[in-house]
């Protein structure tokens, strides 16, 4: 019984983001329109800002859900990133300034860190000031992250799928997380190569802070850890290449198609096989993780950075080449 209504939430999840997506798709096309440039991996304009379909269900749930509960209940995560969808939505509408997007991530990850149930901070007060610090910086660092990996179809879509599936099998069933599950389902859908319709900023950024605030709530240290290194074949593309920008003086905040996933596509694979690629290294990886242990998962990781090399090599434009503008 309890599984029928779980797969119920699935399905309502999954229809309330069809009929957003498809009673929006011209508003998405009005508005939010992205046209290529020479740092895109698309040739033809692409409404954007999707990210709303899975964004609006969630949020209506929870806003639900917390106004019949009484005032006890937990307030739901996703509201505290309430901030954060605003500016993101301002960001992809009229482009908004990058230290206006930062100071906003700032906020929703103090507001998570502060309001929701994370009882991490149980040491002297200076190291709980340090720890702070640091989780506020890993927050913004995987909202940024999430949202340079998203530059290909279907590539973010699908690993945070499978992400949040493993998430909500370690939380035993959370009808926030299966609301989520089925809105992104059908999200894909239209995201998959050749995507009709990008997550935007919107939704990018909204999975970043949703995925390490979720993960924040498991009083476990290893818990947490085990967790976040699930992602780590797109983090570790994100950190890898602004970490080799930075070491040949290049200017890591600019624009650029020098990530993997997109050296790849640049070279000889497909957008569909970049992402079926990135989603199968971190289902096996989440798989290790759930059936082993995070020392297994670990070695797992290395291993799967031993594959990427090779895939690199055979089949990715070099970083150096990537520059190039003229590049398709």
């Amino acid at each position: 019984m309890i599984n029928i209504i779980f797969l119920g939430y699935f399905f309502l999840g999954s229809f309330s983001s069809l009929l957003i997506l498809k009673n929006g798709i011209k508003f998405f096309e009005k508005f939010f329109l992205d046209n290529p440039n020479k740092r895109s991996l698309h040739i033809k304009p692409v409404p954007s800002a999707g990210g709303l379909s899975f964004i609006i269900p969630l949020l209506l749930y929870d806003l639900l859900f917390y106004y019949l509960k009484n005032s006890e209940v937990d307030i739901p995560l996703s509201l505290f990133c309430i901030p954060l969808i605003f500016i993101s939505f301002l960001d992809d509408l009229i482009k908004v300034s990058p230290k206006y997007r930062y100071f906003f991530q700032l906020i929703t990850s103090i507001l998570i860190l502060e309001f929701s149930n994370i009882s991490l901070f149980v040491l002297s007060p200076i190291f709980n000031i340090l720890i702070l610090i640091f989780l506020v910086i890993l927050m913004t660092s995987v909202i940024n992250f999430t949202n340079f990996m998203d530059g290909s179809d279907g590539l973010v879509a699908g690993c945070m799928f499978v992400i949040f599936l493993i998430i909500n099998y370690k939380f035993n069933s959370n009808i926030s997380i299966i609301i989520l599950l089925g809105s992104l389902s059908t999200f894909i859908f239209w995201n998959w190569s050749p995507a009709k319709i990008f997550m935007g900023d919107i939704g990018s950024t909204f999975l970043g802070v949703y995925f390490i605030a979720t993960i924040l709530q498991f009083n476990d240290i290893n818990e947490i850890l085990g967790l976040l290194l699930i992602a780590s074949p797109i983090y570790g593309d994100a950190l890898i290449t602004l970490c080799r920008r930075f070491l040949k003086g290049q200017n890591i905040f600019k624009a650029h198609r020098q990530h993997l996933y997109q050296r790849l596509h640049l070279g000889k694979l497909s957008k569909k096989q970049v992402a079926i690629i990135y989603i199968l290294l971190i289902l096996t990886i989440g798989i290790v993780y759930i059936k082993l242990n995070i020392f297994y998962e670990i070695g797992t990781i290395f291993v799967s950075f031993f594959i990427m090399n090779l895939i690199e090599t055979k089949y990715a434009v070099s970083f150096e080449e990537a520059i190039n503008n003229k590049l398709i």
